[in-house]
């Protein structure tokens, strides 16, 4: 019956810990100390059977964040691979609007627009001001003529708040013409008075 408290009292107490550790970590605490206390309740009754479980709680800990570790940098090397590296050029005359978190997705994940594909090109336009912005139009356009691309037509956001973002999406398609190389784009944002924030200038490679 000791044994059997014992294992309970263990479990409870790793499962309330799972608010400040991730599941990999509690779950092998978990099961390292209930493994750690039959084994040491084998070989040395109710003390080993304590030392044992903590012995056991400690290693299973060890293991459970490796684990977590291991899975979280393969999450983020995917993302990061997937996040387009942007540059800025001019001084916005819309000081107000800012461009961020620009992904480039396609129908087979290789980062690379091809012929007769189908892409799309998201990013975040970000109001930074206090005032709502009204009728303004992000524009995602080629630095060089490229018939081997075809990008979809702009929408205009009717209101963007103050202090708040909308992530804006454009198809970005290749055509049969496309060669083998890179596609410089460039996207900005222009207002109602054909006023402009400042641009952001991206690469992404292109295949036949």
């Amino acid at each position: 019956m000791k044994k059997v408290l014992l294992t309970l009292a263990t479990a409870a107490v790793v499962l309330t810990s799972c608010g400040t550790m991730g599941l990999g970590t509690s779950m092998g605490a978990m099961i390292g100390g209930t493994l750690g206390s039959i084994a040491g309740d084998a070989a040395g009754g109710r003390h080993g059977s304590s030392i044992g479980g903590m012995l056991g709680s400690v290693a299973g800990m060890a293991v459970g964040a490796a684990i977590e570790e291991q899975q979280y940098r393969e999450r983020m090397e995917k993302a990061a691979s997937r996040t387009v590296a942007v540059t800025s050029s001019a001084r916005p005359a819309i000081e107000l609007i800012d461009l961020d978190n620009f992904i480039y997705t396609d129908s087979n994940n290789n980062d690379t627009i091809e012929a007769g594909e189908k892409c799309q090109i998201s990013f975040d336009v970000v109001n930074t001001g206090d005032k709502a912005l009204t009728n303004i139009t992000p524009i995602l356009e080629l630095m060089e003529e490229n018939k081997g691309i075809k990008i979809g037509n702009p929408t205009t956001i009717s209101k963007l708040s103050a202090h708040s973002k909308v992530t804006y999406s454009v198809p970005v398609n290749g055509t049969s013409h496309l060669k083998n190389g890179e596609a410089e784009f460039r996207a900005y944002v222009v207002d109602g008075n054909g006023n402009a924030c400042e641009s952001r200038e991206f690469t992404l490679p292109t295949m036949r």
